[in-house]
C-alpha cells in the first residue's frame, strides 16, 4: 500500500489546523492505518494531544512522529510510506522551509479557513505559494476546509462568497462550524468522534468522507530533485 499524503497548511495561527488533523486521524483510523507527522516546533499541539491521549488509553490506533527539518520530514514519508494507508502532516502558522516541502510531497493540502477578514488576509499571499507548489508538485491539489463557521451569520456568508468567486481554489462543502466540542474533546485527547456532540462528529466524519474520496485515485508523489524545486525549499 502507498499511504495517500494529506497536509495541513496555512500562514497564520490559530486557525484550527492541529485540532482538524486529530479528528481527521481518528476517524480514518476506524477503518486505515493513520500516521501523523507534527512539523510544528516549538508548539507541537499535536504531540501533546497525543501525550494526552497514550496517556488516557491503551491503544490509539495511531502513530504520532515529528519532523522539524525537510529532510526529516522527507526521510519519515519515505521509511513509512508502504506501512499506512494515510500520512497526515500537521504545519507550522507561518511559511517556513517545512510548509514548503509539506507542498513538494503531498497529494493534498487543506488549508483551513475560518470566514473572517483576517484569515482571508493572510491567506491571499500563501495561495499565490500554493499555485507555485502546484507547477513542481503535479500531483498536488489544494482544497480549503471553511472552519468554526457561524451558521447564518451574514458577515461569514459573505466571506465565503467572495473567496469562492475571486480564488482559483475550491472549497469542500463540508463546513466545520463554531462548536466548543472541537476545543474541549481536543484538550482531553479525544475527538469529536469520541464526543458527545453528535453534529460535530458528524460533520467530522462527513469532511472525512470527502477528503478520503478526492486522494482515492491519487498516484503516489514523486518529489523532483530540480534546481527549481531546490530554490522553492530554500525559501522561506
Amino acid at each position: 500500500m502507498a499511504a495517500k499524503i494529506i497536509s495541513i497548511a496555512q500562514a497564520k495561527g490559530g486557525v484550527g489546523k492541529s485540532t482538524m488533523c486529530a479528528n481527521l486521524a481518528v476517524t480514518f483510523s476506524q477503518s486505515d492505518k493513520v500516521m501523523m507527522i507534527d512539523c510544528d516546533p516549538p508548539q507541537n499541539s499535536l504531540s501533546a494531544w497525543f501525550k494526552v491521549r497514550t496517556d488516557l488509553y491503551e491503544d490509539t490506533g495511531l502513530v504520532l512522529e515529528q519532523a522539524s527539518t525537510p529532510a526529516q520530514l522527507l526521510n519519515l514519508i519515505e521509511k513509512n510510506k508502504d506501512d499506512f494507508s494515510y500520512i497526515l502532516i500537521d504545519g507550522a502558522p507561518h511559511v517556513n522551509p517545512v510548509v514548503r516541502a509539506m507542498m513538494l510531497c503531498s497529494n493534498l493540502i487543506l488549508v483551513p479557513l475560518a470566514p473572517s477578514s483576517v484569515e482571508i488576509w493572510s491567506f491571499e499571499a500563501f495561495e499565490e505559494l500554493l499555485y507555485k507548489a502546484e507547477t513542481l508538485n503535479k500531483s498536488l491539489k489544494t482544497k480549503i476546509c471553511w472552519n468554526r463557521v457561524r451558521r447564518r451569520v451574514k458577515s461569514s456568508e459573505e466571506v465565503m462568497q467572495s473567496v469562492g468567486k475571486h480564488s482559483k481554489l475550491t472549497a469542500f462543502k463540508n463546513q466545520l462550524t463554531f462548536r466548543v466540542a472541537y476545543m474541549d474533546s481536543f484538550a482531553e485527547g479525544c475527538s469529536v468522534y469520541e464526543w458527545t456532540d453528535p453534529v460535530a462528529s458528524a460533520e467530522i466524519w462527513s469532511l472525512s468522507s470527502a477528503i478520503k474520496r478526492a486522494v482515492a485515485k491519487m498516484e503516489p508523489v514523486k518529489i523532483s530533485k530540480s534546481n527549481a524545486v531546490q530554490e522553492f525549499l530554500k525559501k522561506g
